[in-house]
């Protein structure tokens, strides 16, 4: 006869345990919920603070750089004679021509959409960039404004009644040499689309939602002065009341800084850093949706519950399962070990990331540098150099003639080195945006190009069928420009020059070729043609800076192809570079 099996009860003393166990382990698992959901938003709301303080600083620091290049042009001593001249007889060529020259090199220098020169009746007189502009009411009003204050005017953005156009305006008043009499206002026209717009819509890391904004009030309304991420084409058109208690906009207009929780012009929740910016009537909204802020938070949820659900699992089995008590102590330490190893892992990745940043800054900080510190006194040169030649050019010996002739041509080539530098940088830095080329159309208008500058010499050019590339347009049209210049330049000891252009189509890259008939190389030597500064001529013989090539080697490695040439001496150099497929 079989025996009755006994069911004996769990002792109260293990169940406990157990429930001690649940409540510790639930208490600990919110409280880590807790601590990282603050620890989230907290690192968010510094992340919206820097990137405000730090869109505020470099658009103040650009204000004042704007204004510094103004005042370089009322503090310019010499250029008050020039103007008297030229209102005086503003048909006379020479002097017209003058001023031009002057006014584009500014232009280039300091990067300005366009500067116009208005007497003191509001004439346009001189226009660089745009020979059919207008001066509309609104450039007659700042005109006379700064005319009368005598003082230079820093306009706000506006969009202008003639051309529909945004423009930011500086307007200078020229002075008479005793400073006794207005001759007129240089006005320096900014296109904020081409530095000022791109500056604040950049965003320093990933993000599906964030976004920073310019404003300014107007009487009872916000208005966004940039485009906004979710509406296109909402600059100086998006309007909002100040009455708004839940928009950022409103609450910065009202006079409100630091971090704010509201809803933004979509009808969205949204964390938000709000700062003015000091010197102008502008503010910045950098903000996040809350949708977006919060989803990490959530994922951080599970993985805790996650956590609460092993744990349990866990201290059930060590309840009733003491014998398993050593190996879950290994376990446990085998967890913390993880977690310290990704907890420094990831700080090895914020501190590479950190410095990978620090170094796009620093590269365009010397980008910057070389285009305002290195070139504004290459222009004092040539200015004085070219003034001194005028007007005490018959009291000077042929050999204070030839230095001056010497120094202007060395300031030339040192303007033209700063420039390739500065070319080589932004080959370095640009973002690719990858399209498909018409090799051909592109080959063409560069060659039409070239002809303009080459009409005194015989070329010949031979144009095979190009395959369609995918790449960076403009990028890959510097590439065909310093390819062909640098045929052109060492055929030029030939009677008739040969330049040769073609390309074939393989099965994951294109191959594309520059073939002329000039001095060539020698083959020994080619590993140098695409370093920097390295030349293979020395300048008495050809003249340039030895940088062209290797910005075209930069651009075809950013692409992911491959560039190379080959050459004899006195039998010409075929170049060849590639261009992958469209995946």
């Amino acid at each position: 006869m079989a025996l009755p099996r006994v069911f004996r009860k769990i002792p109260w003393q293990l169940l406990f345990i157990f429930f001690i166990l649940v409540i510790a382990i639930c208490s600990v698992g919110l409280f880590y919920y807790q601590s990282q959901k603050k620890e989230i938003k907290k690192d968010k709301q510094d992340e919206l603070v820097a990137i405000a303080d730090l869109k505020v600083g470099q658009i103040a620091n650009w204000r004042k750089e704007r204004l510094a290049d103004a005042a370089t042009i009322r503090e310019n001593f010499l250029l008050a004679p020039h103007i008297r001249r030229f209102l005086h007889n503003p048909k006379e060529t020479k002097g017209r021509k003058g001023l031009l020259t002057w006014l584009e090199s500014f232009r280039e220098t300091y990067q300005y959409d366009n500067i116009l020169l208005i007497n003191k009746e509001g004439t346009l007189l001189l226009s660089v960039a745009n020979k059919g502009t207008v001066i509309g009411p609104d450039l007659k009003k700042l005109a006379s404004e700064a005319m009368g204050k005598r003082k230079i005017v820093f306009s706000d953005l506006y969009r202008s009644k003639v051309d529909d156009r945004i423009h930011l305006s500086i307007i200078v008043p020229i002075l008479s040499e005793d400073k006794d009499e207005t001759l007129g206002v240089f006005l320096l026209r900014i296109d904020p689309y081409l530095f000022l717009y791109p500056l604040i819509e950049k965003w320093p890391t990933p993000s599906l939602t964030a976004e920073t904004m310019l404003i300014r009030r107007e009487g009872d309304e916000v208005v966004y002065l940039s485009d906004v991420r979710h509406l296109k084409g909402t600059a100086l058109t998006l309007r909002l009341p100040v009455s708004d208690p839940h928009l950022p906009a409103a609450m910065l207009a009202k006079g409100r800084e630091g971090i704010v929780e509201g809803i933004d012009y979509r009808g969205t929740g949204v964390l938000a850093a709000i700062r003015s910016i000091p010197g102008s009537s502008w503010g910045i909204v950098s903000k996040v949706d809350k949708e977006e802020l919060y989803a990490p938070i959530r994922a951080r949820l599970w993985n805790v519950m996650l956590v609460i659900g092993l744990c349990l699992f866990s201290a059930g089995s060590g309840v009733f399962l003491i014998w398993r008590k050593r190996e879950e102590e290994e376990q446990r330490k085998y967890r913390e070990q993880l977690e310290a190893t990704v907890k420094l892992r990831t700080e090895e990745l914020e501190q590479a990331n950190m410095q990978l940043k620090e170094s796009y800054k620093d590269l365009e900080s010397f980008s910057y540098s070389i285009s305002h510190d290195l070139r504004q006194p290459l222009v004092v040169i040539e200015g004085f150099t070219r003034n001194l030649m005028k007007k005490s050019g018959d009291k000077l010996d042929d050999t204070a003639k030839e230095k001056l002739s010497v120094i202007e041509e060395q300031a030339a080539k040192m303007s033209h080195l700063i420039k390739d530098l500065l070319g080589f940088s932004h080959a370095s830095t640009k973002e690719i945006r990858k399209s498909e080329i018409d090799m051909n159309l592109l080959l063409h208008n560069v060659i039409e190009d070239m002809k303009i500058a080459t009409d005194k010499k015989a070329v010949e050019f031979k144009i095979e069928n190009l395959p369609v590339a995918w790449g960076d347009e403009s990028l890959i049209r510097q590439v065909l420009v310093n390819l062909l210049s640098n045929a052109l330049k060492y055929s030029l000891p030939r009677e008739q020059i040969k330049i040769e252009s073609g390309g074939e189509e393989k099965e994951k890259e294109n191959i594309y070729f520059i073939k002329d008939n000039g001095v060539g190389f020698d083959s020994a030597q080619t590993d140098k043609l695409f370093s920097l500064f390295k030349r293979l001529h020395s300048s008495e013989e050809f003249e340039g800076t030895g940088i062209g090539l290797a910005i075209s080697k930069r651009i075809i490695d950013k692409h992911g192809g491959r560039i190379w040439a080959e050459g004899k001496l006195q039998e010409g150099a075929i170049f060849y570079f590639t261009l992958p497929k469209k995946l």
